[in-house]
């Protein structure tokens, strides 16, 4: 259920909301990287589709906050994040592409605080 006005503006976070979403938006961070980590370190397809299954879990969720938390900053490092993880869909062994995904997670990570 979402509280929503009809002028069609969200409503203002609380303090504690805004904490709650700052919390999830680097949870879904640290979960992403390590699963990304996890991985490129695995050789196993089976086990590289359950990490990727959390990549893609866990980018929804970073949406899903950042848009919440109505930054631009952060939307527009969603961005970069969602550019780097389709190009890494298409090129997963390419190191070059992991390390720019990496990047872009601690970018946005350090963003929050």
């Amino acid at each position: 259920m979402t509280n929503e006005i009809s002028s069609g503006s969200p409503a203002p976070l609380t303090p504690r909301e805004k904490k709650m979403y700052e919390q999830e938006y680097k949870h879904g961070a640290e979960l992403f990287q390590q699963a990304l980590s996890s991985y490129t370190k695995s050789d196993n397809p089976y086990q590289q589709k359950e990490f990727q299954d959390v990549m893609d879990k866990a980018l929804d969720v970073l949406n899903k906050t950042a848009r919440e938390l109505n930054r631009k900053a952060l939307l527009e490092q969603n961005n970069k994040i969602q550019k780097d993880y389709a190009t890494f869909n298409q090129k997963p062994e390419d190191q070059r592409v992991v390390e720019s995904l990496n990047r872009d997670l601690d970018t946005a990570r350090k963003s929050i605080g």
